[in-house]
């Protein structure tokens, strides 16, 4: 079986394409890795303060935003670790991942560089955000209070992330709180957004997932060779994912889970789809779809294994 270059990213991918749109809740990594251990590893020079130094890493991370957006990456984990290169320049063990993680902690915990983060991190979004705020019809302070919402499940989820670096929360306590963070994320915005405002925004996101499952599902297409998907198998296989990308909602908090929790969560994800395209597709189908199934998992794997290793955690804790 010839799988085209276009599969590596596996069958559902796409929910990194979902986990993009959601950067108006959430991002996702930063830049390359090689280049993000080489910072981690040897710093920078002293600066005159933390906040200039601040400011130089805040640039850096402003000329590659694209590039990071085009690669399906989260600002999040950028920011964070440009703020972890800014806090350990002056450590000698700046490539160690507890060092890695109290100077995170030792960022967040300071208000001065938590002013600065958020007044960057609210001339990116309201920039970002122009075209959103347009067809909701915010008003201004309704823009504020989103943006103030984003803000906070940004900063959240950098605490929660340095608290388990830091080993001052467990992984029990941690996702408990994530859950409960997305619960009050998802109550703020029905009520900054109004039922138009959510309603387009749920439209948004429904739209994202079907074009991400219909891309998915033509790739799939492309490798079924001499058994090709009929257009009755390609509509039900494309609902069958998308289903599955609403509830996949991995993010760094579970890069903490041992390894082997953490695969099974997502083959259990995939499964799904395969359990339900065995009703409707031919063996020889099944066959292909499997074997693509099989490389997403390797592959999701091998991303999981990069991004923890960023953050220095290995075998699901940290270092």
């Amino acid at each position: 079986m010839r799988l085209s270059s276009r599969m590596q990213f596996g069958l559902l991918a796409a929910g990194v394409l979902l986990a993009g749109w959601e950067g108006w809740r959430q991002v996702r990594q930063g830049r390359e890795l090689a280049e993000v251990e080489a910072q981690v590893r040897a710093g920078e020079q002293q600066a005159e303060s933390r906040s200039a130094a601040l400011a130089a890493a805040e640039q850096r991370n402003r000329e590659v935003v694209e590039a990071e957006a085009r690669a399906g990456n989260q600002e999040l984990l950028a920011l964070m670790r440009e703020r972890a290169a800014v806090a350990t320049s002056t450590s000698e063990a700046a490539a160690k991942a507890h060092t890695f993680g109290n100077a995170l902690a030792g960022v967040l915990d300071s208000p001065d560089q938590q002013q600065v983060e958020r007044k960057y991190m609210r001339d990116e979004m309201r920039a970002n955000l122009d075209v959103f705020f347009k067809f909701t019809k915010l008003s201004p302070e309704k823009m504020d209070q989103y943006i103030d919402m984003q803000i906070d499940t940004k900063l959240h989820d950098a605490d929660r992330t340095a608290a388990l670096l830091r080993g001052s929360l467990s992984l029990a306590d941690a996702l408990s709180q994530r859950d409960e963070d997305r619960r009050q994320e998802e109550s703020r915005r029905r009520e900054i957004l109004g039922p138009e405002g959510q309603s387009f925004f749920e439209g948004v996101g429904d739209g994202m997932r079907n074009d991400a499952a219909k891309s998915l599902v033509g790739a799939i297409q492309q490798n079924m060779g001499g058994a090709p998907l009929s257009q009755e198998q390609s509509d039900k296989l494309q609902g069958l994912i998308k289903a599955e990308l609403v509830a996949d909602t991995l993010d760094n908090t579970d890069l903490f889970r041992p390894p082997a929790e953490w695969t099974q969560i997502v083959s259990d994800h995939q499964q799904t789809v395969v359990r339900g395209a065995a009703e409707f597709l031919t063996p020889a189908q099944m066959e292909t779809l499997k074997g693509l199934v099989a490389l997403d998992l390797a592959q999701r794997q091998e991303q999981r294994a990069q991004q923890a290793k960023a953050l220095g955690i290995k075998n699901g804790a940290q270092n």
